[in-house]
């Protein structure tokens, strides 16, 4: 790692769960986007950081390497994995479709429990973003409030998917958030998917979530070529 990256605080040794902690703390970081493309992950350096052996590290890291958000190079070893234009927009794509899906199929089971976490979750986001207020956790009440949707479906496998692909792609598609007046937007996107639920219309909702993925993904893209153009 470099010296920008994050000081990752020891875990429990004595818990047995050391390298899922571990893998659960890296997990965060890149999602976060505090571990950045290509970043080097040494695991004499983890291990420090850590306090533990290179053994739970290295279970750790192979671990977030089978869920893509790493790579083992030759002569450089760990690495944070990043993603062109063109594996943005595909896993966008997917990411529309699955959402979407589950949306509707929630409107379906949807119960007065089920409807109180959402509307809990949308009143954090609301009030723990914007100014102030970091992007990391922007991301995750981001997730809470459209995760207790998916979560209504009670489709585990489902709902598993939709979170593996918004944690690999959050620490890009999060850059439209960067744009004036886009806190605003995405407030009034998310109140029109909230009013969907409060009226079970499972149609529509699947139809404001496919349209909310995809302007997030395209509205982010332009953000991440401007960068790269300046």
């Amino acid at each position: 790692m470099s010296d920008a990256a994050p000081i990752f605080t020891p875990v429990d040794t004595k818990s047995g769960s050391a390298s899922l902690e571990i893998a659960e703390a890296l997990r965060r970081a890149i999602t976060d986007g505090a571990l950045t493309d290509a970043q080097p992950l040494r695991q004499s350096e983890l291990a420090r950081n850590f306090g533990v052996s290179t053994i739970p590290v290295r279970e750790a890291l192979k671990q977030l390497e089978a869920e893509g958000l790493i790579a083992f190079l030759p002569h450089r070893g760990a690495v944070v994995t990043g993603m062109s234009e063109a594996d943005i927009l595909e896993y966008s794509d997917i990411r529309a479709s699955l959402e979407s899906m589950a949306a509707g199929l929630a409107m379906t089971t949807l119960t007065r429990v089920d409807l109180a976490r959402i509307e809990d979750a949308y009143e954090s986001f609301v009030s723990g973003t914007g100014d102030g207020h970091d992007m990391a956790q922007s991301g995750r009440l981001n997730w809470e409030f459209h995760g207790a949707i998916y979560a209504a479906a009670r489709r585990p496998r489902l709902y598993g998917m939709i979170h593996d692909l918004h944690s690999r792609l959050y620490r890009y598609i999060r850059a439209h958030l960067e744009l004036p007046g886009r806190k605003a937007a995405t407030d009034a996107e998310h109140f029109r998917i909230l009013l969907a639920c409060r009226e079970r219309n499972g149609e529509e909702l699947a139809r404001l979530t496919q349209q909310h993925i995809q302007e997030a993904a395209s509205l982010s893209l332009d953000v991440i070529r401007s960068r790269k153009a300046s």
